[in-house]
């Protein structure tokens, strides 16, 4: 009986080295919750499906009654019989060869405690199985152990900072990785406009930073005009940008501007360590999940009191589809206005209001009807069924959230 005695010591030894490593890594905080009872619930499985339910006491009460048997004794031995005469001749020969019975009732005793010691050992490791040693069974325990040692080997990567290093590296590839190799200026001056033009256009946007103590930050403040303004209204204002060119030239002008990616940046900042958020057409470009992120962030970073603002193509009006949202390849997905709302309400902000920007020239809008060339009802409802056209087709083709802490 040494050999499965050894083999059970040593899946005892396993599964204790198991259990103590996953305390350690528990107690540091790198396992989640309940996750050594589920490791022992998952073990009893494995190891109760081999052994089927048995009433054990009824195997017990019937070893009981073998050992209550007794020993071999020639003492017991008969020597009744029906023969006149024949007990006493019995006795005689039993005698006679009392020797060799005793030798024989010697061995059949060792024999039957070895019989009676085997019964008891199979009904204990019947009763345990996680002490019954199985091929099986070892196997199983070995699969875990050694899952447990590759996560050892990568626990540095895998606790819950490290994944949000690796995840932030990932987004700021995934945002940067169409590498064009035209000029990043000259698409904005193109299809944005000059820069001068820029400034008038957004002036009236900067002033919802007005009183605002700063910094104040630029997301994706690309060529800086909205820095421009952000720097005459709050004074304590810096520009992140993940285009590098976009930052060479900026800081070439003076601007206070750095490299970054908005989620990955704003996340190392100090809890309510800054004064305001601008985003300017960027939130298009953001993925779901960054734009969530970066919602969250910024409920924390900014500080009460202060102030978001985001403008970003209106999904509401489908002019935009048709002529300034796929002119940029970068762009992920509009962001609906209700939906953008939602996010900063839930968020914690206090205040939260929506401004329609930049409207449709009025020449490609539906013209209405000159009341004096037909039926005055009929002009009424054609045009009414224009411009519940052209606030489908042609409403303003963007919208500013205005957001305070």
């Amino acid at each position: 009986m040494s050999a499965p005695s050894s083999d059970a010591d040593s899946i005892d030894a396993l599964v204790d080295k198991l259990k103590e490593r996953v305390a350690e890594r528990r107690r540091a905080g790198e396992y989640p919750e309940r996750l050594v009872e589920d490791l022992d619930a998952h073990f009893e499985r494995i190891a109760a499906h081999r052994f089927p339910a048995y009433d054990f006491d009824v195997l017990r009460a019937k070893l009981g009654a073998l050992d209550a048997a007794g020993a071999f004794n020639p003492d017991q031995i008969s020597y009744a019989t029906r023969v006149p005469g024949g007990s006493f001749i019995h006795r005689l020969l039993g005698k006679v060869v009392r020797r060799q019975t005793e030798g024989i009732l010697a061995q059949a005793q060792r024999h039957a405690d070895a019989v009676r010691d085997a019964l008891w050992e199979v009904v204990a490791a019947l009763e345990t199985p996680a002490a019954h040693t199985h091929v099986d069974l070892v196997g199983e325990i070995e699969a875990i152990f050694e899952k447990l040692a590759t996560y050892e080997r990568t626990v540095g990567h895998t606790t819950a900072e490290g994944l949000a290093r690796r995840v932030e590296a990932l987004e700021a590839r995934t945002v940067n990785e169409f590498d064009p190799w035209y000029s990043s200026d000259h698409f904005e001056s193109r299809f944005r406009g000059a820069s001068g033009d820029l400034i008038e256009r957004y002036r009236d946007l900067a002033q919802a930073f007005e009183g605002i103590r700063g910094p104040v930050v630029d997301i994706g403040c690309g060529r800086g005009e909205f820095l421009e303004l952000l720097l005459d209204v709050v004074g304590d204002s810096r520009g992140v940008e993940i285009d590098p060119e976009l930052v060479r030239q900026c800081v070439e002008r003076g601007l206070p501007v750095e490299f970054g990616e908005a989620v990955s940046w704003l996340g190392a900042v100090a809890d309510e360590g800054i004064g305001g958020l601008s985003l300017i057409q960027v939130v298009e470009h953001l993925t779901p999940q960054g734009l969530v992120d970066f919602v969250q962030l910024a409920a924390r970073k900014v500080r009460p009191g202060g102030r978001v603002v985001v403008e970003t193509v209106n999904p509401q009006s489908l002019y935009t589809f048709a002529h300034a949202f796929y002119l940029d390849p970068t762009h992920k997905a509009p962001v609906h206005p209700a939906y953008l709302l939602f996010l900063f309400e839930e968020a914690g902000f206090s205040k939260v209001e929506l401004q329609w920007r930049s409207p449709c020239p009025p020449d490609d809008r539906l013209a209405p009807v000159d009341a004096g060339s037909a039926d005055g009802e009929l002009v009424r409802t054609i045009n009414a069924n224009n411009e519940r056209v052209n606030q489908l087709l042609f409403a303003e083709q963007d919208y500013a959230l205005i957001a305070t802490r």
